[in-house]
C-alpha cells in the first residue's frame, strides 16, 4: 500500500507481474513515484473509479517523462461510458464554452485534492492523447460484472465483483440530467466534454470534511460499536468502482476498492457462496463505516485486512469498521494493516482491544504485506 495520503495507490507484485491499482491524490505522487518510475513496464494499470484520491496521482504518473510502458489499462472513464472523441474540424463552441464553465465550477471544490483545471484534469483525454487503449478485453467499452466475469494479467486472475451495469447507468444518467439542467446539448464528444464529466463525477463525493475525528462518541466499547446501525454507501462513483477477487499462485486477495457492501454480497449470492476464504482483504473506501458491514465481514474468512489512508481527510478508518473486524475475528484472530500511523483512534478503543481482543493485532505504518 503506497503512501497515497487519504487515497489508494496499491501495487501488486508476483515473481513475473507488476500491477498498479489507482494513484492516490496528486500531492501523494511524490511519495510513491520512486517505487514506480524506473520500472521497465507496468503489466496492468487499473483505475477503479473517477475520484480525486484515486485518479489524480495516475494523471501525474502519465505526465511524467519516465513513466514506464503500460501493457494493459483498465478504467471506466468518459470514453468508455459515452464514446470516443469526435473527429471534426468544426468544434461545438457553444457547448464547449458551457462545459468548460461547468469544469471550472467543479474545480473550485476540494481544491487541495485537484490537479488543477489549467493542467487539464481529464484522465480520459490524456489516455486518448497518448493513444492508450483501455478495456481491450471488452473492445474498449465499459467493464462491468455482467459483461465480463474475469480476465488475466499474465498469471494473475481478476474476477470482477463490481460494478454492475446498473451502477454505471445511474452515473451516466446523473450526468445527462446535469447537462439537461444546464441546457447543454453537445453535438460531439470533445475534450471539454471529457473534462467536464470527470470533474463532475469527482465532485459527486461531496466536499464536506469530517470534522469529528472519532466517528461515534456515544459508544465506548468495541462490542457495542460493532453493532451500530449500518447504512450502505450510495455514492454513484463508489458504486461504479471496479472491485475484484485477485488470484495468483494459490493466493487470493479480495480487492474492494471503494465499492458498497451490497455489491459484494450480491456477487457472493450470484455465485451461491455462503462464505469466501481469502488470504487478505483490501477493505473498501479506506475503512469507511458505510462500506463494510458486519454481515459482509461474517461471510469473509480471512486473517489479514488492509486499509489505505492517512486518516487526515475524512477520519478514516472509522472505529465502527475496526470494531466489526475485531468482533468477527475475536476467536480466530486477525491482523489489521494500516499504511499510515493514524492518530484519531482513542485510548479507550486501544485498551479494550488489548484487554478483550488479544488475537487482534493493529499494525500501523505497515505498507507491505507478503502473502
Amino acid at each position: 500500500m503506497q503512501k497515497a495520503d487519504n487515497g489508494d495507490c496499491i501495487s501488486i507484485e508476483t515473481q513475473s507481474e507488476f500491477v498498479l491499482i489507482d494513484g492516490g491524490t496528486a500531492q501523494s505522487f511524490s511519495n510513491w513515484k520512486g517505487s514506480i518510475i524506473g520500472k521497465d513496464k507496468i503489466d496492468s494499470l487499473i483505475v477503479t473509479h473517477i475520484d480525486n484520491d484515486h485518479v489524480n496521482g495516475i494523471i501525474k504518473l502519465l505526465l511524467h517523462d519516465d513513466c514506464p510502458n503500460i501493457e494493459q489499462f483498465y478504467f471506466n472513464g468518459a470514453e468508455q461510458l459515452f464514446g470516443q472523441l469526435g473527429d471534426t474540424d468544426e468544434p461545438d463552441r457553444i457547448s464547449d464554452t458551457k462545459l468548460k464553465a461547468l469544469s471550472v465550477e467543479g474545480s473550485t471544490t476540494r481544491n487541495s485534492e485537484q490537479i488543477g483545471y489549467s493542467e487539464g484534469s481529464s484522465l480520459s483525454y490524456l489516455l486518448a492523447k497518448k493513444n492508450c487503449h483501455c478495456n481491450v478485453i471488452v473492445d474498449g467499452t465499459a467493464l462491468y460484472r455482467e459483461k465480463c466475469q474475469s480476465f488475466y494479467v499474465g498469471s494473475i486472475k481478476f474476477s470482477i465483483i463490481g460494478p454492475e451495469k446498473a451502477a454505471l447507468q445511474d452515473l451516466k444518467s446523473d450526468w445527462e440530467d446535469k447537462l439537461n439542467e444546464r441546457r447543454i446539448k453537445p453535438k460531439i464528444i470533445s475534450k471539454a466534454y471529457y473534462e467536464a464529466f470527470e470533474q463532475y463525477a469527482k465532485n459527486l463525493q461531496g466536499s464536506v470534511k469530517n470534522v469529528v475525528p472519532i466517528t461515534s462518541s456515544e459508544e465506548t466499547c468495541i462490542e457495542s460499536l460493532s453493532k451500530v446501525n449500518f447504512e450502505d454507501d450510495n455514492s454513484l462513483p463508489n458504486k461504479s468502482s471496479l472491485s475484484f477477487l485477485i488470484e495468483s499462485n494459490g493466493k487470493r486477495l479480495l480487492y474492494l476498492s471503494d465499492c458498497d457492501a451490497k455489491m459484494v454480497t450480491s456477487w457472493l449470492d450470484d455465485l451461491e457462496l455462503k462464505n469466501i476464504e481469502v488470504d487478505a482483504v483490501k477493505i473498501s473506501h479506506h475503512g469507511s463505516k458505510n462500506n463494510t458491514s458486519l454481515e459482509l465481514l461474517k461471510r469473509i474468512v480471512c486473517n489479514k485486512y488492509l486499509i489505505s489512508t492517512n486518516g487526515k481527510s475524512h477520519g478514516h478508518p472509522d472505529l465502527e469498521v475496526l470494531a466489526r473486524i475485531a468482533v468477527v475475528n475475536k476467536s480466530s484472530g486477525a491482523e489489521i494493516f494500516l499504511n499510515y500511523e493514524v492518530e484519531h483512534i482513542p485510548d479507550w478503543f486501544m485498551t479494550d482491544l488489548e484487554n478483550n481482543y488479544p488475537n487482534i493485532i493493529l499494525s500501523m505504518n505497515s505498507c507491505e504485506v507478503v502473502l
